[in-house]
């Protein structure tokens, strides 16, 4: 079965998802009409759409909870 690859909102870096309502831009790319609000797992505060991120997974993360994350496991690993 082949998997589906769904595009990324351009505001908030999130998948669109089949169902979801969406404009399309001159430049081709897609976004949300109204962003879903993104909570980042590790400190659980929301992700704005201009703040840095990484991805673990399907998961947003703020690039600081990440690299703080990433830190903590180097030193009990």
């Amino acid at each position: 079965m082949k998997s589906e690859v769904f595009p990324r909102c351009v505001r908030c870096r999130a998948t669109i998802h089949a169902g979801e309502r969406v404009t399309f831009r001159d430049d081709h790319r897609v976004e949300h009409v109204e962003c879903p609000r993104i909570v980042c797992p590790f400190c659980a505060r929301a992700i704005g759409t201009t703040e840095t991120i990484r991805r673990d997974g399907e998961q947003l993360i703020h690039a600081n909870c990440w690299m703080r994350r990433y830190r903590l496991q180097a030193r009990a690993g």
